[in-house]
């Protein structure tokens, strides 16, 4: 997808994922060496508990929903962005649509 925009133009980077009923949609965006960019559109639903595969920063882009972060929930709204850890356990659920993107680290 990243390889396909036009340098020099702006985009709406919630556009570029669609959701799809009842469904976690994740979509890779920039994969790199070191470094790729995932989005995530959630319709009412969760990604269950699982560790994270490498440092990362989530932000909010469309929607609300609850993270659950080392045991400890947080309500996330757009535009919020939150730091995970390598191996750190987390879970995202959202009773109505989401769509976040996922920076990972290696």
């Amino acid at each position: 997808m990243y390889s396909e925009l036009n340098a020099g133009k702006a985009i709406v980077l919630k556009d570029q994922v669609k959701y799809e009923k009842g469904k976690a949609i994740k979509q890779p965006f920039i994969t790199a060496d070191n470094t790729k960019l995932l989005l995530i559109a959630i319709d009412h639903g969760e990604l269950p508990t699982h560790a994270a595969p490498a440092d990362a920063l989530i932000t909010v882009l469309e929607g609300e929903g609850d993270l659950t972060y080392e045991g400890n929930t947080i309500h996330i709204h757009e535009h919020d962005s939150v730091k995970f850890e390598k191996g750190a356990m987390h879970s995202v659920k959202s009773d109505k649509k989401l769509k976040f993107s996922l920076l990972l680290l290696a």
